[in-house]
């Protein structure tokens, strides 16, 4: 039996990390996660919007290395971690964990606890998450292309797909907002 399909053990699962790194990329500077509208938040190495003491990042955070990145980001998929750990109420298999760790990292412990994912999830019907993750793809209230492939690959994984498999194809197989391809796990 893979690892991902064993108990989640309430540590952050390989597979949650190896998706936030292939798709947040690591940047040694702060940006604004925007893109190119201003007024998004901002973020530095692999995302992260808090430096090392705490802190938010601003334009005038000094830059990281890959290695300080690498601190950050396992500080903030541990939180994630705990996040899910303490809202999600039923017994989650690793990849499923995984999964939940990256949206929660993504979208924070407060959207998790207000979504309807969590809320039938908690119910027994882990057979919604796939949907109730595709919801989650708005900024700004604009869907994104890059969202929705995150929330394919998210999905994706958290119905056993491996997770570098499920982000080469959310970007390679997704090139509309209409997409949403079958799994085939």
């Amino acid at each position: 039996m893979s690892d991902l399909n064993k108990p989640w053990d309430k540590s952050v699962p390989l597979a949650a990390t190896v998706v936030v790194k292939r798709i947040e990329s690591f940047i040694p500077h702060p940006y604004d996660d925007n893109g190119s509208l201003p007024g998004g938040t901002m973020t530095i190495g692999y995302g992260s919007i808090f430096d090392k003491n705490g802190k938010p990042v601003t334009s005038k955070t000094p830059p990281i290395t890959e290695a300080e990145a690498e601190i950050l980001l396992q500080r903030d998929m541990e939180g994630s971690a705990r996040d899910v750990d303490q809202r999600v109420k039923v017994a989650l298999l690793t990849r499923e964990a995984a999964a939940l760790i990256s949206w929660t990292y993504n979208l924070g412990g407060g959207n998790l606890a207000k979504s309807t994912m969590l809320t039938r999830l908690n119910a027994g019907d882990k057979g919604a998450v796939p949907d109730e993750m595709r919801k989650w793809i708005n900024q700004a209230g604009k869907p994104l292309l890059g969202l929705l492939r995150r929330r394919w690959a998210e999905a994706a994984i958290f119905l056993g797909l491996d997770p570098t498999d499920a982000c080469v194809r959310a970007w390679k197989e997704i090139d509309d907002l209409n997409a949403w391809p079958a799994f085939g796990v």
